[in-house]
């Protein structure tokens, strides 16, 4: 049985703005170096 669509969506989303967070702090310690 599939989990429910908009709880999947809301977990994606989640992940995205999460490692969307973390790629724009490992580009910003980068330059800072």
């Amino acid at each position: 049985v599939l989990a429910d669509p908009e709880q999947q969506v809301d977990q994606m989303a989640s992940l995205t703005s999460y490692w969307g967070g973390f790629g724009s702090l490992v580009v910003s310690t980068r330059h800072g170096l």
